[in-house]
C-alpha cells in the first residue's frame, strides 16, 4: 500500500502508485491498466483533491514537465506547459521575463494539468480568458488530440475534463501579454493603494500576494484545497429575493448574479468554527483546513453541515468546489 499525496493532508492510501515524467510513459501506464482491468486516478499536485481513506487500484503522479515560450508579436507570446509543472512557478516565470497575463492567478496551489480541469480564477481573471489549445491523451481512443478553448467548454470552475475524465491533460498552451493588467477587485485596488505603487503586472502579482496570504493558509502549514465551495450563480429574481434577506455583494455574470459563498456561510455563523481537527478558517470562510489527523470523510461531513444549513436559511445549495475521490 502506498500513500497518495495531497494538500489536504489527509491518509489515503493506493495499490500502487507511479509516477510518470512523460507523455509515453502516461500513455503505456494507462494502456497496461486498462488492458488488465485496473482501475486509475490521476494525481497532479493534490490541491484541489478531497480523498477519503483508500483509492482502489493505480494511481499515477503526472510529472510532465516543460515550459516554452513563443513570442509571436511585440507583446504578444504563447506559452506551452507541461501538466507536471507547478503553477503558481509557471506565473513566476512568465512575470519575470516581462510577460503579463497571469498575474491575477499567482499563488494558486497546484500542477498545471489541473488548471484547465477547474477553470481556475482569481481576482477577476479565468483560466479560459487566456487558453490557445489544451493536449490531451484519450484513454478511449487511445490516442494524442490538442483542443480548442472551445472544445474544452469551460465555465465557472467548470470544463469539459469535468465530465469527460478519461481525457487527459498533458499540455496546456496559453496566450499572453495582450490583456491590460486587471485591477477590478477592490481587494486587489486597496492592497495597491497600501504598496503606495501604481498598477503593473508586477504589482498586481505582489498586490495579490499579500492578499492571498493575508486570507488564505499556507497548505504546506496547515492543510487544506483552498476554496472549498463555489460561489453560487442565482437568477435576478433568486439575488432579490436574498438581498431582502440579507446585505450581501452581487456580480452580473450574463444572465445570472454571483454572489459569495464566503458571505453565505459567515453570515450563517461557521466562520472558525471547529470539529475536531477539522476547522473553518477564520480569515475565509471559504476554506476548511485540517489541524492534523483529520480524515477526508470528516472533512466532508463538516462541509455537509455547512451546505445543509445555508440551504436552510436562504434556500441556496452550495456546491464542492475540489474533486472527491476513493472509498472508506
Amino acid at each position: 500500500m502506498h500513500l497518495v499525496p495531497n494538500t489536504l493532508g489527509v491518509a489515503c492510501i493506493a495499490d500502487e502508485v507511479r509516477t510518470v515524467a512523460s507523455c509515453e510513459a502516461l500513455a503505456a501506464s494507462l494502456v497496461d491498466a486498462d488492458a488488465r482491468g485496473v482501475p486509475v486516478t490521476i494525481v497532479g499536485g493534490g490541491s484541489n483533491l478531497v480523498l477519503r481513506s483508500r483509492l482502489p487500484g493505480l494511481v499515477l503522479l503526472l510529472r510532465i514537465r516543460g515550459v516554452h515560450v513563443e513570442r509571436l508579436e511585440r507583446r504578444r507570446w504563447r506559452v506551452t506547459v507541461g501538466a507536471g509543472e507547478t503553477w503558481h512557478a509557471v506565473v513566476r516565470a512568465t512575470l519575470r521575463r516581462g510577460i503579463s497575463g497571469l498575474e491575477n492567478l499567482i499563488l494558486i496551489p497546484g500542477a498545471v494539468g489541473a488548471a484547465p480541469v477547474q477553470n481556475i480564477g482569481a481576482y477577476g481573471r479565468e483560466l479560459a480568458d487566456v487558453v490557445d489549445s489544451v493536449t490531451v491523451f484519450d484513454r478511449r481512443r487511445e490516442l494524442f488530440e490538442t483542443l480548442s478553448p472551445e472544445q474544452c467548454g469551460f465555465g465557472y470552475r467548470d470544463s469539459l475534463f469535468k465530465r469527460r475524465p478519461e481525457r487527459i491533460i498533458v499540455r496546456v498552451s496559453i496566450i499572453l501579454g495582450d490583456r491590460g493588467t486587471m485591477t477590478d477587485y477592490p481587494d486587489v485596488r486597496a492592497e495597491l493603494e497600501r504598496m503606495g505603487v501604481a498598477a503593473s503586472p508586477s504589482t498586481v502579482a505582489e498586490a495579490v500576494v499579500r492578499v492571498r496570504r493575508r486570507k488564505l493558509p499556507d497548505p504546506d502549514r496547515v492543510g487544506n484545497v483552498g476554496s472549498f465551495f463555489k460561489n453560487p450563480l442565482l437568477s435576478v429574481r433568486q439575488y432579490d429575493e436574498l438581498r431582502g434577506r440579507l446585505d450581501i455583494a452581487g456580480h452580473p455574470l450574463g444572465h445570472t448574479v454571483k454572489v459569495p459563498a464566503a458571505r453565505l456561510i459567515d453570515a450563517a455563523g461557521w466562520k472558525g468554527v471547529r470539529r475536531d481537527a477539522v476547522q473553518v478558517w477564520p480569515q475565509q470562510p471559504l476554506v476548511l483546513v485540517n489541524h492534523g489527523g483529520a480524515t477526508g470523510t470528516q472533512v466532508l461531513d463538516l462541509a455537509a453541515r455547512i451546505r445543509d444549513d445555508v440551504l436552510a436559511r436562504y434556500g441556496i445549495a452550495l456546491d464542492l468546489e475540489p474533486t472527491v475521490l476513493g472509498v472508506d
